[in-house]
């Protein structure tokens, strides 16, 4: 009976293999009567991350009785801790297969399915520590924003920027703006989530207006708003060119397999979210015209596999 109460409990607890420096000790204790140590790496409101002796695993809020003595619920979130770009892979591949794209809602975003051919995409926005290397490589202007300290952190996403110079630094760096679809398909994960965790947002778990932050947090702050594949800040921080150009009616007649979007525009597709906006799902589809400059714009490189 005690092996079943403990497998059961292991049920609830995810084993993730992440490197992220742990921060406080702490003693878990689940309603199970079981007692974990470990150090702490992330808390948000209905999860914890523990560093153990071997390995990180994630525990659910649910089946903690206390941490360090206190309820759960009690404590206050962790926040943000940013992880370090070098921990991670540079991007993510991305399977050939079909997915749901769009929503339910909506007349101009009608769920449809649509093939995708295997490709890649950033793990992280694009940085100004890397952005700052193309210019100088380049002579390309530097982007707007760049000498005020709210945006101009090292690892922060770069903003600022033209779809035009988006473009410019993805090809300088073999590779190209996503599609609108293949954008999509890596934020909400092969089974179509709304969110990158789930169909229900959360506000502990990516930088939007309801986070109050104000400007942008480094990449990879919110390690709890991964998508399924690995992707970090698809939800908020700054919203993120595409390739494609924008026509609010292109679901009608757009192709089933890797659809480009339509030959010409006014506007070009932004996707995610940012930081100045309340929380919109990894289906909402926005235009913007193309040489216009945000400080919560930026954008992620892909690249076809082949």
């Amino acid at each position: 009976m005690k092996s079943l109460v403990i497998a059961l409990t292991l049920c609830f607890i995810t084993a993730i293999s992440i490197a992220q420096e742990p921060q406080d000790p702490v003693e878990v204790v689940l309603k199970s009567g079981r007692v974990i140590r470990g150090k702490l790496v992330e808390e948000t409101t209905t999860t914890i991350i523990l560093q153990t002796d071997s390995n990180q695993i994630r525990i659910s809020k649910i089946n903690i009785k206390t941490i360090n003595g206190e309820s759960p619920f009690k404590r206050r979130s962790a926040g943000p801790q940013s992880v370090s770009r070098k921990s991670y892979p540079e991007d993510i591949f991305i399977p050939a297969d079909d997915f749901l794209m769009g929503a339910s809602t909506g007349k101009d975003n009608l769920v449809h399915r649509v093939y995708l051919d295997a490709f890649r995409i950033d793990t992280f926005e694009v940085t100004n520590a890397q952005y700052q290397a193309f210019t100088k490589a380049t002579d390309r202007p530097a982007p707007r924003y760049w000498e005020d300290q709210d945006y101009n952190s090292a690892e922060s996403p770069v903003v600022g920027v033209t779809w035009e110079d988006a473009q410019a630094y993805c090809a300088w760096v073999n590779k190209r703006l996503p599609t609108e679809a293949e954008w999509e398909r890596a934020a909400r994960g092969a089974k179509s989530r709304l969110f990158p965790w789930g169909d229900r947002f959360d506000p502990s778990h990516a930088n939007t207006k309801e986070a109050k932050h104000n400007h942008p947090q480094q990449v990879g702050s919110y390690l709890s708003g991964q998508s399924p594949d690995g992707l970090f800040d698809v939800a908020g921080n700054v919203w993120e060119w595409c390739q494609d150009w924008y026509d609010k009616t292109y679901y009608g007649f757009s192709p089933t397999k890797n659809p480009n979007g339509p030959a010409d525009g006014k506007q070009k597709v932004i996707r995610g979210g940012g930081w100045t906006a309340n929380h919109v799902d990894m289906a909402y589809r926005r235009g913007m015209k193309p040489d216009k400059t945000y400080p919560s714009l930026g954008f992620r490189c892909a690249k076809s596999e082949k």
